[in-house]
């Protein structure tokens, strides 16, 4: 588990949290065997305060990558017009453009989303034009989003970040790829089984998200096409 996790690793800053976490880990239960109870909460306390007044900031590189919020994904992302829009209005050109969104949903708390940004901000520079967007939207905030998309919070469920694909308005690739049931079908233990493995295996580099979402091919597409 902890090889592959350095395997998978996308950058530097990942691979470094990566080995500072099982030390942690590794260090309590050694600090828990010699001294017992006592030492061992006086540590993870100890590490809650470092975190907390030293936060792993987040990526402030170059970027196109913009921040949505529910009502905004709704309109721009899934082209659903408000309630309370007027049903004459100006067009936007520029959104009219617009064919394909890639989207991560997000927590805040969430190492895994943390180190991803990084790539996700390199790949909308990278495939920039009038006819693909990149954008973010946080599902702990929008906690409905989450429920309507199938994407757990808990940390325990690795379902974070998810990156989705749309095409006007409708979703046709997401990352992790999960076995989607029917509504009122209960998800077998084979497919619940294949789900926690895809959710702990996908490799969050960009060479795996250019070939999935065919961005190359993407990005030559005319955007009137």
């Amino acid at each position: 588990m902890i090889t592959w996790k350095c395997i998978i690793s996308i950058s530097a800053e990942e691979l470094s949290s990566v080995i500072i976490l099982y030390t942690k880990f590794f260090s309590l239960c050694s600090l828990f065997w010699r001294f017992g109870f006592w030492y061992s909460a006086l540590y993870i306390i100890g590490w809650i305060v470092l975190s907390t007044i030293f936060p792993q900031p987040w990526y402030r590189g170059p970027t196109k990558v913009i921040e949505l919020t529910e009502s905004t994904f709704r309109e721009r992302v899934l082209l659903k017009q408000a309630k309370s829009t007027p049903k004459i209005q100006e067009v936007n050109e520029d959104e009219e453009e617009i064919k394909y969104w890639v989207v991560m949903l997000y927590a805040n708390w969430s190492v895994a989303c943390l180190n991803f940004e990084s790539v996700l901000a390199k790949l909308s520079v990278e495939y920039s034009a009038p006819h693909i967007k990149f954008a973010k939207i946080d599902v702990d905030i929008y906690s409905d989003l989450a429920e309507e998309y199938g994407v757990s919070k808990d940390p325990a469920s690795f379902d974070l970040p998810t990156l989705v694909l749309f095409h006007q308005g409708k979703e046709i690739r997401r990352l992790p790829e999960l076995t989607v049931t029917k509504e009122g079908q209960t998800t077998s233990k084979a497919d619940a089984a294949k789900n926690t493995i895809t959710r702990l295996g996908w490799n969050k580099k960009p060479s795996t998200i250019k070939n999935a979402f065919l961005l190359e091919k993407i990005k030559r597409e005319k955007k009137h096409q």
